[in-house]
């Protein structure tokens, strides 16, 4: 191999491109596929190596010279290309979008060629992955950063810099393109990457390499922790609820996130904060359920905890059709929120089934006005055992997108729930404040049950720790509309959920 550039010896060391696949290169035209893709001809050979590029159209002369430019590269080099021109984008999280219809074209060309995709990931990169991870998501796994190997997904160039793929681009002649929408402040990564880790630098030179560093050294310990998680399960795809209430509280999340992520296929994420939630309902005796969030399930039977899947149809990878300019990304479909709906009226159906049926002793539905009454209106529709329904309103909100942490009741209660199994239906629980003003206020009147099935739940805003028994789905942190959500109230009539633009 000539000219042995530092990218150069780092993908040949890594071993990510020596086997007998193809290799597909996805190439944006900027230094960082460029350099992946000369990279990858030069050990594997053009014979192996064929190169996908999508022009998203976003930034209209500007995406075709990107175009042209991976076009004019692939004929350098002597490889195959394929561009995939990309049907107009969405209004709301762009980059999301970009990034479904990138992967997902990818996958498909992957599994007929059955090679592998290459990614042009950076260890600069993962320092932006990791700190943008740890801002967002209260997760040990955000520290962990991206696998160089992850199925038939390489990365590498993940211990090699953006400076030194530039290097290897000028020691091969090779020119690439530069995204103007990099100098923008308008994307979270682009944020981190121009203001966040100038900072950090400025505390440390090698705030970068630190970081990366200890992400690697966290990866490492992960390993440990797996083999631990591993002896407990032993092979099963469920625990004793005593065993799991015995471990180290750290321990017993870990097997609970272990079983969340089987069940869902994907990592599911904040399961490991219902840990204490479980191991209560473990202690009742009986069978119990609890949606831990993710179209996940946790059950409970003759003392052994398992998890399933709640399986509702996927949310489409192109969002539904809007021209408002404050609707951003959907974040959950009109067809998705019905068919967890009709899920989650099942799963409350089979739990109070064997509730008295006479007036005044069936399960009473507390819908929480007014952004909940979509929800409970489609959720008592679906619901085959018999109901009463009740309604309180509440202040909380005023017409700014955050809680003003100040609960008022406007209305009221009309029956008295002393002695009665009480279901508070919820449009969202975000910080906490209100549903926590509910559950003490209504606990108060003794019912003879008090649960919550709330349809969204955001953990990133929680302030105070409380359960939903039924929980529809978890969303970012996002402020969201539609399906009676509101913003200054408008956007409740909206048949999805979505997030406000800002």
């Amino acid at each position: 191999m000539s000219e042995r550039t530092a990218a150069l010896r780092a993908a040949h060391a890594s071993g990510l491109l020596v086997g007998a696949e193809p290799v597909l290169v996805l190439c944006s035209g900027g230094r960082d596929s460029t350099c992946l893709l000369d990279v990858a001809v030069t050990l594997c050979g053009r014979g192996r190596v064929s190169v996908l590029h999508v022009n998203y159209g976003l930034r209209g002369a500007e995406s075709d010279g990107d175009e042209a430019h991976c076009r004019a590269l692939a004929e350098r080099l002597g490889v195959e290309l394929e561009v995939v021109r990309a049907p107009p984008g969405p209004s709301g999280n762009v980059q999301a979008w970009a990034r479904a219809l990138r992967y997902g074209e990818a996958e498909r060309r992957r599994r007929a060629a059955g090679a592998l995709v290459a990614v042009g990931h950076t260890a600069s990169d993962q320092a932006e992955t990791i700190l943008y991870r740890l801002a967002a998501s209260p997760s040990r796994r955000a520290l962990l950063g991206m696998q160089a190997r992850g199925d038939a997904r390489v990365r590498p160039l993940l211990e090699v810099t953006r400076e030194q793929t530039a290097e290897h681009c000028r020691a091969r002649g090779l020119t690439w393109r530069e995204d103007s929408g990099n100098e923008s402040d308008r994307y979270a990564r682009t944020r981190v990457r121009r203001a966040l880790l100038p900072a950090l630098r400025a505390v440390h030179p090698a705030a970068e390499a630190n970081v990366i560093a200890a992400a690697a050294t966290l990866r490492a310990e992960a390993h440990v922790l797996d083999e631990l998680v591993e002896q407990v399960l032993d092979g099963h795809e469920d625990v004793e609820v005593e065993t799991l209430a015995a471990l180290p509280a750290a321990l017993a999340r870990l097997v609970l996130v272990r079983l969340a992520d089987a069940a869902a296929g994907h990592p599911a994420g904040g399961v490991g904060r219902r840990l204490a939630e479980l191991l209560a309902l473990g202690a009742r005796g009986g069978p119990a359920a609890l949606d831990v969030g993710d179209g996940v399930r946790a059950e409970i039977a003759r003392g052994r905890l398992s998890m399933r899947t709640l399986h509702y149809t996927a949310a489409p990878e192109m969002p539904e059709p809007h021209s408002d300019p404050a609707i951003g990304e959907i974040l959950v479909s009109a067809s998705t929120l019905q068919a967890r709906v009709r899920e989650m009226a099942q799963e409350i159906s089979h739990d109070y089934r064997t509730l008295p049926t006479s007036p005044g002793r069936s399960l009473l539905l507390v819908g929480v006005l007014k952004g909940a009454v979509f929800f409970l209106s489609d959720l008592m529709r679906h619901i085959d055992v018999p109901v009463e329904v009740d309604f309180m309103a509440v202040a909380s909100y005023g017409s700014a997108t955050d809680s003003s942490g100040v609960v008022r009741i406007l209305k009221d209660l009309d029956v008295v729930i002393e002695g009665r199994d009480v279901l508070i239906v919820e449009d969202i629980v975000d910080s906490g404040l209100t549903l926590q003003y509910l559950l003490r206020n209504l606990g108060s009147r003794n019912p003879k049950s008090l649960e919550v099935c709330a349809l969204l739940t955001k953990p990133a805003r929680r302030k105070v720790e409380l359960k939903a028994r039924y929980v529809g789905f978890e969303i970012a942190d996002r402020f969201a509309i539609g399906y009676g959500l509101d913003h200054a109230e408008r956007y409740r009539n909206l048949p999805y959920v979505a997030a406000l633009a800002t």
